[in-house]
């Protein structure tokens, strides 16, 4: 290799470029974008001018760990009891008590650096062409006789970032790749974050280091490097790394303005209540980049990249290195073709489907959930289950609400209809790991056995939870919703290794802290006490709003139930099971109010309706799993009663969407979803439940609870086929889409008809283990 330092004059270029990048055509856009390739631990979107396409490139583990120790000592139960009846404006009225969260933008996750192909040969009228499928990019440079045909894709197997391809006619100086990494702009007095709180940052912490380049032979790097904290107490160390195939030039800058490319937004700020763009500080900041200019060359050229952390090895520069000269010798067509193979493997499982005959509604997704290599254990990345916002895709240096993991708002039901359950085993991992916290924070706040978890988590260690906001940790419903998903995974595979190795030791903990926290009134009942309507009320005086919310009652109801089962099924735990049992069947009923049009549910009792901005009223039905369409009549007439008037926030009401399809209500404007085609949370299996009447179309392999897979079509107004196998061997209990018509069910494994009972409009039938079933109406 040829090292030597590249030319002013081509750096006069690209900075010029750089500059006027906003005039600069662009088919891919001037801001990070749609187009997105990933693995399941790198992210790549690929944007930017026609002469210079960039990659801004992440890492699921590349987060700022830095936790800033809260100055308020934790608050116990008892503490926030007696400080609410007294009216300490520290903790009533939605007062967050601990301000750390709302202070510093940290922690939250961080861009690991930009890959830039710089082609100024295109410049001033050349042309880019985009075009992009399931597996790779294709991007075609032209200008007169000078040409790159190129290939980007982030590989299915390794953690790397392959680009390959043609070139013809070029001169050297007319290709080079550049990896750049701005200095964080998180300054102490700096700006905050709009969503978690604005205003100005404190001045107890200092600005991250400027970034390290470097080149190591024929690796060339970008490093940032991280503050020691408890999750990495020797430091933390981003690396983005590339090594070319072709004789090169190299040139180092560190702390250097103007060598990155800068994201052009039509407007910044808070765009809405999700998104804030804040690209000027990135844009205007020194940082620092390592380029190789492209020598002459044959026409075939290899650009290999990746992203190692200490998380991955403690000299993640030397990591790369091995990483990248490994892959350069496999060669880029071996990476293709293991690629390939392995999305075709994934693709080859079976899929979940279902569709409208109009083609107004299509879904079509794999089994399981992702066709990467799975990322190994750790610190903690994405949890598409909870997390705020994506960390392989962080483009800026905070993120709304730290991009954290929200606990409140979790439903993994339609991820289990899909039987998409890898993509629910990253949040499993997580909360395991998060079990030892959950037990100090139920002995230290609520002088508890088990496990409390918190409304937030983040990926690093600590010794007990991380508290964020104390008023809605107290909705004392978090433990079960967070246990919710271990428990539908088995409902929809019955795979009892799953439930003791991993479910069980989650669902028990949370079953403990429920069955000291609660205790009985004089009444017999379990009520709950203090609780906070999730982000309604706070605390009040004399906790008027405090006792008994239909979310804590319905959620912790269903936790109790469901690890008595879970014991029982495993044969453990009998007397506490036994406990468990009787709490959760004397806990109050969900509170009402009065209305103009009859009575209604109520978040929590004692209070008056309001605009809700989570619609706790109806909680029993879309997170409760207890009211639906087997519900006696005078409840779904109150919920259906309660759906008309509550009033929520706009922002908000796409959950009254899942209220209505599990009470049988089409809304065109609602559109059709999975739980359209089928549901099962009520302990039967309904096909159709929510479809308009002249509604065709159908579904193929989605799941059921029990273990059922189940497959139907229907056309004028009919169900025209029904088949359903059993992975379990569990019997079936299915509202027949025939109501008033004889039914027949044939067991497919064996050409017989099986008997069924009908009664009350449903059909019940045992089932073998792995058998398929056609159920029919006797007249088809």
């Amino acid at each position: 290799m040829e090292w030597l330092p590249l030319s002013s004059f081509f750096l006069a270029v690209f900075s010029v470029a750089v500059a006027a990048a906003g005039a600069e055509p662009s088919v891919l856009g001037l801001e990070p974008g749609t187009r997105r390739l990933c693995n399941d631990d790198i992210g790549v979107i690929l944007w930017g001018p026609n002469a210079s396409p960039t990659l801004s490139v992440g890492k699921s583990d590349v987060w700022d760990r830095r936790n800033p120790v809260p100055p308020e000592p934790i608050i116990t139960s008892q503490e926030i009891i007696e400080r609410a009846r007294a009216g300490d404006p520290k903790v009533i009225n939605g007062a967050a008590y601990y301000t750390a969260y709302n202070s510093h933008d940290f922690p939250c996750p961080k861009p690991a650096g930009q890959v830039i192909l710089m082609m100024p040969f295109l410049r001033p009228d050349g042309t880019l062409t985009a075009s992009q499928d399931s597996r790779a990019t294709r991007l075609v440079a032209s200008r007169g006789e000078k040409k790159i045909d190129m290939r980007l894709f982030v590989s299915a197997v390794r953690n790397l970032i392959v680009i390959d391809g043609e070139s013809k006619g070029l001169d050297k100086g007319d290709f080079a790749v550049r990896l750049y990494r701005h200095r964080d702009t998180i300054v102490p007095g700096g700006e905050l974050h709009p969503t978690i709180g604005g205003g100005r940052s404190p001045n107890d912490f200092e600005q991250l280091p400027m970034p390290r380049a470097g080149q190591t032979e024929d690796t060339f790097w970008i490093a940032q490097d991280f503050t020691a904290e408890h999750t990495f107490p020797k430091g933390f160390t981003s690396v983005l790394a590339a090594q070319v195939n072709v004789p090169s030039t190299y040139q180092i800058d560190e702390g250097v303005s103007g060598l990155g490319m800068p994201m052009i937004a039509e407007k910044e700020g808070r765009i809405s209540h999700g998104l804030t763009k804040r690209f000027t500080p990135i844009n205007e900041a020194p940082g620092s980049a390592a380029t190789a200019t492209l020598g002459s060359f044959p026409g075939r050229f290899e650009i290999i990249s990746t992203v190692v952390t200490t998380q991955n090895d403690p000299n993640p520069i030397e990591r790369a290195a091995r990483d990248l000269a490994e892959a350069m010798s496999v060669g880029t067509e071996a990476l293709w073709k293991e690629h390939v193979e392995q999305l075709d493997a994934y693709e080859a499982r079976p899929h979940a489907r279902a569709w409208s005959d109009d083609g107004a509604f299509k879904s079509d997704v794999v089994w399981g959930g992702v066709p990467h290599r799975i990322r190994p254990d750790g610190y903690y990345g994405d949890i598409p289950l909870c997390s705020v916002d994506s960390t392989k895709f962080c483009i800026q240096d905070s993120s709304m609400w730290h991009a954290d993991f929200h606990f409140n708002e979790i439903e993994a039901t339609s991820l289990c209809i899909q039987r998409q359950f890898d993509l629910l085993d990253s949040y499993f991992r997580m909360i395991r790991a998060l079990v030892p916290m959950a037990q100090a924070n139920a002995a230290q706040v609520y002088g508890c056995s088990g496990a409390m978890f918190a409304l937030v988590h983040y990926p690093l260690k600590a010794d007990t939870v991380i508290h964020t906001h104390m008023t809605w940790e107290q909705s004392m419903e978090i433990t079960a919703l967070i246990s919710k998903p271990f428990w539908l995974r088995f409902l929809y595979t019955y795979d009892t290794d799953f439930l003791r190795d991993m479910a069980y030791p989650v669902m028990r903990e949370g079953a403990r802290f429920y069955g000291d926290f609660l205790k009985r009134s004089e009444d017999g009942l379990y009520h709950v006490f203090p609780t906070v309507s999730p982000e309604h009320h706070g605390l009040c005086i004399d906790l008027t709003c405090n006792k008994d919310s239909q979310s804590a009652i319905t959620l912790i109801r269903y936790h109790l139930r469901a690890a008595a089962k879970a014991a029982e099924i495993l044969g453990a735990d009998v007397d506490e099971a036994g406990r468990w049992r009787d709490i959760a069947e004397h806990m109050p009923p969900y509170p009402i109010v009065d209305s103009p049009e009859g009575p209604i549910y109520i978040d929590v009792a004692g209070a008056q309706p309001i605009e809700y901005n989570i619609p706790v009223p109806l909680s029993a039905i879309f997170w409760g799993d207890d009211i639906g369409l087997d519900s006696p009549t005078q409840q779904q007439e109150l919920a259906r009663r309660t759906l008309k008037l509550i009033n929520v926030w706009e922002p908000h009401r796409g959950y009254l969407k899942g209220v209505r399809r599990r009470l049988g209500i089409w809304e065109p404007a609602d559109g059709v979803a999975v739980e359209s085609m089928i549901q099962s949370y009520t302990g039967t299996i309904r096909v159709f439940p929510c479809v308009p009447a002249d509604f065709a179309g159908g579904f193929k392999n989605l799941g059921a609870q029990g273990a059922f897979v189940v497959s139907a079509e229907r056309s004028a107004g009919r169900v025209r086929s029904l088949t359903l196998t059993s992975l379990s061997g569990n019997p079936c209990m299915l509202a027949s889409p025939w109501p008033n018509e004889s039914v027949r069910v044939i067991d497919l494994e064996t050409a017989k008809e099986i008997p069924v009972d009908m009664r009350e409009g449903k059909i019940r039938f045992n089932t073998i283990r792995d058998h398929k079933y056609r159920v029919k109406a006797v007249s088809e």
